[in-house]
């Protein structure tokens, strides 16, 4: 009977008014998540693990994820994680890891370029970069012309399956 007297506007500012005061309780565990960046997944967590499996070979599209690996590295440590990150390069992505550039055509030599500095960027926050022997072999990119940042095994299928068996999860890009 009280709805009925009071006026539409009143009673929406009334509701909404309600709604605002019961969000923080309706969201749950939102507050808590907040000091890790919102992320429920990291709760609890005091080490991050990550693992990325490039096989792509588009230069632009390998460009892209070792920004975006940067860029979660920097979100990791505004979180306040400990962090240890590998990229896994096969495929494709090996033909970018060249100090000698000359075989790489023109149109993506400087794409490649920007892959090395991303590379040395990714170095200098002490996440590790692997190359594949094998794709390498597949590719000619010869195992003493690639990037001094850039740690060569012969396989990195093993690089994969032994990380993720430390605990690692693990990213693939195809």
């Amino acid at each position: 009977m009280i709805l009925n007297t009071l006026s539409r506007p009143l009673l929406t500012v009334l509701l909404l008014a309600a709604t605002l005061a019961l969000t923080p309780a309706l969201a749950g565990g939102h507050a808590q998540s907040q000091g890790k960046g919102g992320y429920v997944s990291l709760e609890g967590l005091q080490e991050f693990r990550g693992l990325v499996d490039l096989s792509h070979g588009e230069p632009r599209t390998v460009l892209r994820y070792l920004q975006l690996v940067a860029q979660m590295d920097d979100d990791l440590k505004t979180i306040g994680l400990e962090r240890r990150i590998v990229v896994a390069m096969r495929g494709g992505s090996v033909r970018y890891l060249r100090r000698d550039r000359s075989p790489i055509d023109l149109a993506d030599q400087i794409v490649a370029e920007e892959i090395a500095r991303a590379i040395a960027d990714l170095h200098a926050r002490d996440i590790r970069i692997e190359a594949c022997k094998v794709a390498m072999d597949r590719f000619e990119v010869p195992a003493d012309g690639v990037l001094e940042e850039v740690n060569v095994v012969n396989n990195t299928f093993i690089t994969l399956i032994g990380f993720q068996q430390q605990g690692y999860g693990m990213v693939a890009i195809p």
